[in-house]
């Protein structure tokens, strides 16, 4: 059974009212044990995706360790005066990835049920298996690789795929532009996994066809994350090509 230590930050919050100022804040609603969502700037791009679990009397949230600082700032900037105690508690937890088994160990990954499960512990774990191969070849975005904070909005990151949105919910920060967005325009770009067939780099070029489509953003062993535009890439049938060599497309999450 593959395990991975995810090596995220963690950060505790509790208090009166925790979970309503929470969801006033984020794309999505609390509303089973484990949670995928974000926090957006008021111009809709992702400040950071995150898990939020539930413990006892209070929420967890385990995010990117390079988001920590921005995430903790603005999470006490819309604190204001509310009665919600906001906590790092990263040297103290850990989160770790299992998959590959029909065990249940800790809580079903909400983006994809084949990604495994997570658990938030206390406890170490030997870990033994590469967790960014896994998501990548299943075709899952994640920040910790992809992409940086404040720089893309969520149906480029597939959030809106990934049960990160929750559309129908009240307000959150950013919400106006996401929502024009679902409801007036096609999605011109989406990340995309592929399996390349050659060693390839950050930046480079996928051609289809003659034109450019998109480029690689990330790349682990034979898997890379890459942006495509969608508007290029629709109803082609034609190859994938870096450098002249064909590259396969994992799973299609937007047709």
């Amino acid at each position: 059974m593959p395990i991975s230590n995810l090596n995220r930050c963690i950060i505790s919050l509790s208090g009166d009212g925790v979970s309503e100022w929470l969801e006033s804040l984020i794309t999505n609603n609390i509303f089973s044990d484990i949670s995928f969502s974000a926090l957006l700037t008021p111009q809709g791009k992702i400040i950071s995706d995150f898990f939020i679990t539930k413990s006892e009397d209070r929420l967890i949230i385990d995010a990117p360790k390079k988001n920590k600082e921005v995430l903790i700032k603005r999470l006490m900037l819309y604190k204001l005066r509310a009665p919600i105690k906001i906590e790092d508690i990263t040297e103290r937890m850990n989160v770790y990835a299992f998959w590959g088994t029909e065990d249940v160990i800790g809580l079903t990954d909400p983006r994809k049920s084949e990604l495994g499960t997570r658990l938030l512990t206390s406890d170490y774990h030997e870990t033994n298996g590469n967790y960014d191969t896994h998501r990548l070849s299943l075709g899952i975005v994640d920040s910790e690789w992809d992409f940086e904070t404040g720089t893309t909005f969520p149906a480029n990151a597939n959030m809106d795929l990934m049960n990160g949105i929750d559309f129908k919910k009240g307000c959150f920060i950013g919400q106006e532009v996401v929502s024009r967005m679902k409801r007036m325009t096609d999605v011109k770009k989406r990340m995309q996994s592929v399996k390349l067939k050659k060693e390839a780099a950050v930046g480079d070029k996928i051609i289809c066809d003659g034109r450019v489509i998109g480029n690689l953003v990330h790349i682990n062993n034979n898997y890379a994350m890459a942006i495509i535009r969608l508007d290029r890439l629709k109803n082609s049938q034609k190859l994938l090509t870096i450098d002249n060599v064909e590259i396969n497309m994992m799973e299609r999450h937007f047709e």
